[in-house]
């Protein structure tokens, strides 16, 4: 085993055959590259710090592109991927399949987390809010956030 291997096999826990791949790119390591290697990593490595949120919860990779990094590939440039962009499952309970992934800016893909708490104000407050001088303070008041 090559020491480029060992580390990639260290850091990640997946054996990435060095060599065999016929898409050329684990050798230059695209950014869209690196996205499917991520998402194996929280899928599939228990030895990985945030795998209890993915693969701990049950969360998995379709076959065909946990197999196949040229397929994933294909899929991502087809669908939206440009640089920058985040994959998100719009399921957040839900696997890593075409029919449940989308990219988005990081902002959007926060939003889409099994922690986010989504907020309704009705608009009487908000004009209530927009009126007021002080707006910070009241929008504390009127949410209860006591400052620190």
């Amino acid at each position: 085993m090559s020491k480029l291997s060992f580390s990639l096999l260290e850091i990640f826990g997946i054996d990435i055959k060095m060599g065999r791949t016929k898409h050329g790119e684990s050798k230059i390591k695209t950014k869209l590259y690196r996205v499917w290697i991520s998402m194996k990593t929280r899928c599939l490595n228990p030895k990985f710090k945030f795998y209890k949120y993915y693969g701990g919860r049950g969360i998995i990779i379709c076959p065909e592109w946990t197999n196949d990094y040229t397929k994933f590939r294909d899929w991502a440039l087809n669908n939206g991927y440009q640089e920058g962009l985040f994959i998100d499952r719009e399921n957040p309970d839900g696997n890593y399949e075409p029919s449940n992934c989308r990219f988005l800016t990081i902002e959007g893909s926060n939003r889409n987390k099994t922690n986010t708490i989504n907020m309704k104000l009705e608009s009487c407050i908000i004009q209530e809010i927009i009126h007021k001088r002080n707006w910070l303070k009241h929008i504390i008041s009127v949410v209860g956030i006591l400052p620190h």
